[in-house]
């Protein structure tokens, strides 16, 4: 938040009318700003730039690959505090009681958190990498206090009976697993993971190894549930012998955000396709892709039903 400026009741005539200016123009600015932050709604919800908060009975959780590491082809994506005001305003303009992350830098969720008020908690888990000769090792995010790359997710309610739940992993690549967390004020089981990209150095993830990576996803995530994050896999296609069709549970027992859209799946990506993916087995209310200029990714949010 910015510092507020003070002034001497004593003050000349002018420096009031100008900071009087100062704050129209800063105003109309907001306006202007504001159809960037949160422009591209493609399911047609009213969840982007209106200003709301979830009741006794629902939840919105959004989820957004915030391309926090520049060199991990996320150049040209926005600074630091673009990607901490993107948030933000998922969470004060769109009204999302709980964001999963990934590519996020430890310093910047802590950030947000602290801004958005001491009620908010967060998790957070490193990305890491077998180290040569020297045990596990993290990647840092560029710049001061910006910490290390990881996954997590900010909530406005309390976490309990947090987990981690092993994820297969190829032989070489960074090391994540699913976390998962139990939102107390709605009793609803969150769990959030970042698959492998699905070209990784020497080539692509076997169908066979992300079938595993997507059930064990789908096994952490239990009832009364949402679960899902930037899954790096399109969604199925028919006829399509591919990972989802090894899976048991994401299409049928749980639906997916925009699952049953007539015009089909909502892009979440820059490049024209969808990666990311909110599932959850209570009723769908909304659900919205809102294109952001800080990340390669879009957000998406998804508003249910908690009972």
């Amino acid at each position: 938040m910015p510092a507020r400026r003070t002034g001497s009741p004593r003050g000349r005539r002018l420096p009031v009318l100008w900071v009087a200016v100062a704050g129209v123009l800063a105003a109309l600015a907001g306006l202007a700003l504001g159809p960037r932050w949160l422009g591209g709604d493609v399911r047609g919800s009213d969840a982007a730039g209106r200003h709301r908060a979830d009741g006794p009975g629902t939840l919105s959780v959004a989820t957004w690959n915030a391309c926090g590491v520049r060199g991990w082809n996320c150049e040209g994506t926005g600074s630091a505090e673009d990607k901490r005001a993107w948030i933000e305003a998922l969470v004060r303009e769109s009204g999302a009681g709980v964001v999963l992350l990934q590519e996020m830098c430890s310093g910047d969720l802590a950030s947000v958190r602290t801004s958005l008020g001491g009620e908010w908690h967060s998790l957070f888990r490193p990305y890491t990498a077998s180290g040569k000769g020297q045990g596990s090792a993290t990647t840092r995010c560029e710049g001061d206090g910006r910490g290390t790359a990881g996954y997590g997710m900010l909530s406005a309610a309390p976490l309990g009976e947090v987990t981690d739940v092993s994820l297969p992993q190829p032989a070489a690549g960074m090391r994540r697993s699913i976390l998962c967390a139990v939102e107390q004020s709605r009793s609803v089981r969150i769990c959030t993971t970042h698959l492998n990209p699905q070209r990784n150095g020497s080539g692509s993830v076997p169908v066979e190894l992300r079938a595993d990576q997507l059930r064990a996803l789908v096994g952490a995530a239990g009832r009364r549930t949402v679960f899902g994050g930037d899954l790096n896999t399109g969604p199925p296609q028919p006829g399509e012998g591919g990972p989802w069709a090894r899976v048991d549970g994401p299409y049928s027992v749980y639906r997916e955000c925009d699952q049953s859209a007539a015009d089909g799946p909502g892009e979440t990506h820059r490049g024209g396709y969808k990666i990311d993916y909110l599932f959850t087995d209570l009723s769908r209310q909304e659900c919205s892709v809102l294109r952001s200029p800080a990340s390669d990714h879009w957000a998406l949010l998804m508003r249910v039903a908690t009972g």
